[in-house]
C-alpha cells in the first residue's frame, strides 16, 4: 500500500485532478492544459503497475519494474493513445510531442519512482 503513498504519485494525481477540474470549469490552464497530463501519464500507470505488481502477483515490497517494463509501458501507451486511436476517433489527434513526454515521464519514473521500500526508507 505504501507505494500508493509515494509523494511523487500524490503530486501528479493532484495535478491531473487539478487540470482535469478546470477543464470542466471551462478555465482550462495555458501551456499546461495539453501536456503536463501526458508528462505523468506513464509515473502514474506505471506506479500503478508497480503497486499491483508487489501487492497481488509478486508480493514483495523490495519488487522494482525493470526498464523494459517501464518501455513496455511508454510503447503501449504511444501506440494506443497516438496511433490507434487518432484513426478510429476524431476525439483523439496523433502528437509526437505527447510521445515524447511519455519518454521523459517514463524516464522520470524508472530514474526517481522506481525505488523498493527499503531503498525509500533509506
Amino acid at each position: 500500500m505504501k507505494t500508493l503513498l509515494n509523494k511523487w504519485f500524490i503530486a501528479s494525481c493532484l495535478i491531473w485532478l487539478i487540470v482535469i477540474t478546470s477543464r470542466k470549469m471551462g478555465h482550462p490552464l495555458p501551456l499546461i492544459n495539453g501536456y503536463i497530463d501526458d508528462a505523468i501519464a506513464i509515473p502514474v500507470i506505471a506506479n500503478l503497475g508497480l503497486w499491483f505488481q508487489r501487492v497481488v502477483i509478486i508480493k514483495n515490497n523490495y519488487y522494482v519494474l525493470s526498464k523494459w517494463h517501464v518501455v513496455f509501458i511508454i510503447a503501449y501507451v504511444s501506440l494506443i493513445f497516438e496511433g490507434l486511436l487518432p484513426l478510429f476517433s476524431k476525439t483523439y489527434t496523433a502528437d509526437w510531442v505527447d510521445v515524447l513526454l511519455y519518454v521523459i515521464g517514463g524516464v522520470f519514473f524508472y530514474r526517481v519512482m522506481n525505488r523498493s521500500l527499503a531503498e525509500i526508507r533509506g
